[in-house]
């Protein structure tokens, strides 16, 4: 992922071993990582720092994923940023919900860091494609 300005990967993840996994694979591959330790957290750093893409667990205290991307996709400014949701259930109905409730990708837990990334840089390249002006404002 080697873009002049690096992309802004925000990582909604209780779990704060994988949240420095997730950091530090992300860093490696050239993008500025944004952290947050549960959906409400989630949801404010996704309206202050407008991430090029969103890493989302479901279950989470305070804001499960669920209600985080109900309320991103509430916000017709947020609705371009793409989200991928990293979780541990096995539930089928968790991935089709998350669908309908417009996830752009879907990952299990335990997962492959390189897929991981590759996935990421699709969805980055993507909402790039779509909006060749960056839409965040810096820091």
């Amino acid at each position: 992922m080697s873009e002049a300005i690096k992309p802004r990967i925000l990582v909604v993840e209780d779990d704060p071993d994988l949240r420095r996994i997730l950091r530090l694979q992300l860093a490696a591959n050239g993008c500025e990582v944004v952290e947050a330790e549960h959906g409400l957290a989630g949801f404010a750093a996704l309206q202050q720092q407008r991430p090029d893409c969103v890493i989302l667990d479901l279950m989470m205290p305070v804001l499960d994923g669920f209600g985080f991307l109900k309320r991103a996709r509430s916000i017709i400014d947020l609705l371009d940023i793409p989200v991928l949701i990293l979780t541990a259930s096995q539930d089928e109905r968790n991935r089709v919900r998350g669908f309908q409730y417009q996830a752009d990708a879907y990952m299990s837990k335990p997962y492959d860091l390189e897929e991981l990334t590759a996935e990421v840089a699709r969805l980055v390249a993507a909402r790039t494609a779509r909006s060749p002006v960056p839409s965040r404002s810096s820091p």
